[in-house]
């Protein structure tokens, strides 16, 4: 199957339902997966994918494609809850490793992040993301705040 495929399944399971459950239909993200470009939104409350930008993303994330093929396996696994997804995304986000390394941006301000539910998705990982962040010394909204301060000048 393609990559659009494999991504709207994903989108459609129950572990993705769960962890978007609090994003408004104002959201916007990008996901650059090696030359393809796709879009995630909510519409009506339900998980949407386009390979047409209809808003401008708040946030691009750029994966690999054998970092896709990890994380889709995870979450094909019947005991991968939120909190395992949400760790292992992190891990892609910190390693030093070029090929598994997911990069991101931020396009759009703290304010905007809140009042779009972004941060539901970081309190839906529950207390095994918020205790895997803190083990990086990100401890609480402030720390995240501080950051996409630094990221964003």
């Amino acid at each position: 199957p393609s990559w659009e495929t494999e991504i709207e399944q994903f989108l459609s399971t129950p572990l993705a339902q769960r962890a978007s459950a609090g994003l408004s239909d104002r959201i916007s993200v990008a996901m650059h997966l090696e030359e393809q470009d796709f879009f995630f939104s909510r519409k009506n409350g339900q998980n949407a994918l386009s390979r047409e930008e209809e808003i401008p993303p708040d946030i691009h994330f750029w994966v690999r494609e054998g970092t896709m093929r990890h994380l889709l396996g995870l979450a094909q696994d019947s005991q991968t809850g939120v909190g395992t997804m949400g760790i292992a995304i992190f891990e892609h986000i910190f390693t030093k490793d070029e090929e598994r390394k997911i990069r991101f941006r931020v396009d759009a301000g703290f304010l905007g992040l809140w009042s779009k539910g972004y941060f539901s998705v970081l309190k839906a990982g529950g207390p095994e993301v918020a205790s895997y962040l803190a083990r990086f010394g990100y401890q609480g909204l402030n720390a995240i705040k501080e950051v996409l301060k630094t990221i964003r000048t």
